[in-house]
């Protein structure tokens, strides 16, 4: 039985001899697919060769940042927040991404805190409910009196922590992991205003 493709024209013609071998058919079908696959991949990698050096390096930053995201400590990632891919970016790529990822949500970055977390348009990181999904990665700050942390809804907040909050600081007496009570939340036995 002789099967032959011709690339150029995208057809085959029917098998000789008056059938064809499925198991054939379904092998060639792949290596088109695999085949398109492969030219796709050749052509992001030539847009990345036709750009100048510096935004080559710019995009080779963006995707060491990426990878490196899940060993990153809070600090090191709060140098660099224009490297990690924004909301909109994450949406458009549609791929899972994994636990410890970081994104860059308007300005803010969040780290995802479960595993194969596919992005939806209805649930950005800053959204109600996301806790489970999205946590915003903690400010560089010491977390004493004199350098509190500025508290963001939804952050983990940790007994012994000095926060800052409206405009004072507040000690954290239990851990909330994630914190969804402002540190002004009248009768909150959790948070202890200093001053």
């Amino acid at each position: 039985m002789a099967l032959y493709w011709d690339p150029n024209k995208q057809t085959r013609p029917p098998a000789q001899g008056g059938g064809t071998d499925p198991a054939l058919e379904r092998r060639v079908e792949t290596l088109e697919t695999t085949s398109g696959e492969q030219q796709a991949q050749l052509s992001s990698m030539d847009s990345v060769l036709q750009q100048t050096a510096p935004q080559q390096m710019a995009a080779f930053a963006r995707v060491l940042a990426v990878q490196a995201a899940p060993t990153m400590t809070d600090a090191q990632a709060l140098t660099m927040p224009d490297l990690f891919p924004s909301w909109e970016e994450v949406l458009a790529a549609g791929a899972p991404l994994g636990r410890d990822a970081i994104i860059n949500d308007g300005g803010t970055l969040y780290r995802v805190v479960q595993d194969n977390t596919t992005p939806q348009e209805h649930q950005p990181p800053h959204g109600e409910g996301m806790l489970a999904v999205y946590r915003p990665v903690d400010q560089s700050h010491a977390g004493t009196a004199e350098d509190p942390i500025p508290w963001i809804y939804g952050m983990d907040c940790h007994e012994g922590t000095y926060y800052s909050y409206n405009g004072a600081t507040y000690l954290c007496k239990a851990d909330m992991l994630p914190c969804v009570w402002a540190p002004d939340t009248a009768g909150l036995w959790q948070w202890e205003v200093q001053g």
